[in-house]
């Protein structure tokens, strides 16, 4: 058996479920948690700068330095055949420890931070502490990542055409999506005292809750027995709150707020629409591919979304849910619409998308083709070195 570290500067994370979703799978790879700070137990073995008294103070430091000195001589570490690290700043945090342990590197970009924090620092006086060192550490040591990384993978076929425009090197760009767990995620008999559209996202500009606000207001007298639910919460909270009031929807809008990750299936599993009308947000920012639209599909539900970065790759347009162009409000309603006026079409939508999920993105298949990169990228790494 394989051993693998994987890196995450902070673990585990609420919304990032995926990540241990996906290491929970692997079977040929003992897996190796890698933190600067663990935020809770969780079944696998983990190395963090956060097991020491003084993890505050060595937190500091490694966010300004990077050394790899301070995650101690583990002897987990020494073991490792492979390091992957999720997302692109992360792939810079851990440089200089895979330098340190001679090990090749893999890097999941779920976006395009280059592009991201490029816009970012364009404001600086908005973008400050964290984020803004972040996006200059990145930017910093974004080339020495390009040559240094043995493999990125692309979460969708738009990550991997941006990354390659952005000059990452296309040998070493792979397409791979992550999987979801189409055992847990199912359709389920659902309550027939309540109809509902449900939307799970942040509240931030690229998840287009407001253009799905003023989509729903379009339609909602016509379907009166019909509530939005949203779950999530961020910085546009009170804005989005505001705008349902401005568009006389506060009393048919149900805001959630945050919720555990079983009460997000439940609430998936009893909708009649998912729909997250992604759009490109401030400072450029896209979505990836988001698990949400490939958990909803495997519970049977139609989408609707937008034409939006790597989304057409999770819903197939006019089979598996429909999509429409960015912030179309009008045109998103009317595909909510013709779901809720027939409810058959959206039931045989619903099996369509979850035969769809199961036969491209279940978690037990993507995760064996993910231990196959990492053969692959162990058995150059070992060659070339030996050379």
């Amino acid at each position: 058996m394989g051993h693998v570290g994987i890196y995450r500067t902070i673990f585990p994370l609420t919304s990032e479920t995926f990540i241990g979703q996906q290491i929970s799978r692997l079977r040929k790879y003992d897996p190796l948690v890698i933190s600067r700070s663990k935020l809770s137990e969780t079944e696998f073995h983990h190395v963090s700068i956060s097991d020491n008294d003084l993890f505050r103070f060595k937190q500091i430091l490694f966010w300004l330095t990077r050394h790899p000195v301070l995650f101690g001589s583990s002897s987990h570490l020494s073991a490792l055949d492979l390091i992957h690290a999720h997302f692109g700043a992360d792939g810079v945090y851990v440089l200089p420890l895979v330098k340190k342990l001679g090990l090749p590197l893999i890097v999941t970009m779920h976006g395009c931070e280059s592009e991201i924090f490029r816009r970012q620092l364009q404001n600086p006086w908005k973008n400050r502490g964290d984020l803004k060192y972040q996006s200059i550490s990145f930017l910093r040591n974004e080339k020495q990542l390009m040559e240094r990384a043995s493999t990125f993978i692309a979460v969708s076929k738009f990550i991997q055409d941006k990354l390659i425009a952005l000059g990452y090197p296309k040998e070493k760009v792979v397409l791979h999506h992550i999987g979801i767990d189409t055992e847990k995620f199912i359709p389920a008999p659902r309550d027939s005292g309540s109809r509902y559209i449900l939307c799970v996202g942040r509240h931030v500009s690229k998840k287009g809750i407001d253009t799905l606000l003023k989509a729903f207001a379009r339609i909602h007298k016509k379907h009166p027995n019909v509530d939005l639910v949203q779950i999530g919460s961020g910085e546009l909270t009170d804005f989005l709150k505001a705008l349902s009031g401005q568009l006389e929807i506060e009393h048919k809008v149900k805001f959630m707020g945050a919720q555990p990750y079983s009460k997000v299936l439940e609430w998936m599993q009893n909708a009649e629409i998912f729909s997250l009308p992604s759009q490109t947000g401030t400072h450029g920012s896209h979505e990836g591919l988001p698990m949400v639209f490939k958990e909803a599909s495997a519970c049977g539900i139609p989408i609707v979304s937008t034409v939006h970065s790597g989304i057409p790759e999770a819903v197939v347009n006019g089979v598996t849910g429909f999509l429409v162009p960015e912030r179309d409000d009008q045109l998103l309603s009317e595909k909510l619409d013709t779901l809720l006026s027939d409810r058959a079409l959206g039931k045989k939508i619903g099996l369509e998308g979850r035969e769809y999920i199961c036969e491209n993105f279940d978690i037990q298949k993507q995760t064996k083709k993910l231990e196959q990169i990492y053969d692959s990228v162990i058995e150059r790494f070992r060659s070339s070195n030996s050379q």
